[in-house]
């Protein structure tokens, strides 16, 4: 399985990073690697302890030498234990300085053939954080095989995404994923956004672990990897919990 997935969300902190890392690490064996592109600035670099360069931005300026033959992410990829059910990821981490972070995005959105090129041969997660149609990292979402975006389960949250009329023009499939934090469930949440709900999944700051979180990633990122050609969806709704 190979293929560029954004994960993302509209408004709030919904756990779009932690989703963003159970991937990564459930897709590791296959050569996944998670690129922190929050224009918001970076934080899993001091969040585990790491240095923030080399990263995101070396990536970027490595877009620009399409003379390059060398492997795009060689040198740049960091390994992380994060403490999950699955705990190692392989990370390309941002600064947590913003400016710096827009700059390396919009140069991967101006350049998107090495991006490209690395989700042929594996899984490329890129950790997008909150997007809207002006922001850096909404120029990122075409270049993504799948989009995720990560939605609370309340009326604010549903309304902000059902009001955020540029995700019905996206380039690419989208889903959502919803963070069960109520009263919606999630059939109800499909209604209000038109869009396919990958999975439900409860409100965490902590990794996810456990079986049943394990059996829950595992079905979403097989949905999140199918072929280009077949739409999102999801035969089963599978539900995470942090047991």
């Amino acid at each position: 399985m190979s293929g560029t997935i954004g994960v993302f969300n509209i408004k709030g902190s919904p756990g779009v990073t932690t989703l963003a890392l159970a991937l990564a690490a459930h897709g590791r064996d296959l050569g996944a690697v998670l690129v922190e592109a929050d224009a918001a600035g970076g934080d899993l670099a001091l969040r585990f302890g790491i240095p923030q360069t080399p990263g995101l931005v070396q990536f970027a300026a490595r877009t620009r030498q399409t003379a390059a033959r060398r492997e795009p992410f060689d040198g740049l990829v960091r390994t992380v234990d994060t403490g999950g059910t699955n705990p190692v990821v392989d990370l390309l981490p941002a600064p947590v300085e913003p400016p710096a972070v827009q700059a390396a995005v919009a140069e991967l959105a101006a350049n998107r053939e090495t991006l490209t090129a690395a989700g042929r041969t594996r899984p490329v997660l890129l950790d997008l954080g909150r997007l809207g149609p002006q922001a850096p990292g909404s120029g990122l979402l075409g270049v993504c095989d799948a989009a995720v975006l990560v939605v609370r389960g309340d009326a604010v949250s549903l309304g902000h995404a059902r009001d955020a009329g540029w995700l019905k023009d996206l380039p690419t499939r989208c889903g959502f994923v919803l963070v069960d934090t109520g009263p919606y469930r999630a059939h109800e949440a499909a209604d209000v956004l038109g869009l396919p709900c990958l999975a439900s999944v409860p409100f965490s700051r902590k990794p996810l672990r456990g079986r049943r979180a394990e059996k829950s990633v595992r079905g979403l990122f097989t949905a999140l990897t199918a072929p280009a050609a077949e739409p999102i969806h999801t035969p089963a709704l599978v539900e995470v919990n942090g047991r």
